[in-house]
């Protein structure tokens, strides 16, 4: 009888040291997901920042550029005009 207590026991044990195990495993997992998730959001995040600051990029240029066309033209024009 006692032998057999005993036994009830360490299983019991067992049982409750595998439950801990698997449930501390897919703790673990799950951090790791939220981790992996959160990395991939701020890389998305990044991204999207450098597109936006390259496309700023691009409009002011392309606004310098366009200023820069109609100061010529004019400097051009105003002599032309002013001969005639």
């Amino acid at each position: 009888m006692n032998t057999m207590i005993i036994i009830i026991i360490i299983i019991i044990i067992i049982i409750i040291i595998i439950i801990i195990i698997i449930i501390i495993i897919i703790i673990i997992i799950i951090i790791i997901i939220i981790i992996i998730i959160i990395i991939i959001i701020i890389i998305i995040i990044i991204i999207i920042i450098i597109i936006i600051i390259i496309i700023i990029i691009i409009i002011i240029i392309i606004i310098i550029i366009i200023i820069i066309i109609i100061i010529i033209i004019i400097i051009i024009i105003i002599p032309i005009i002013i001969t005639f």
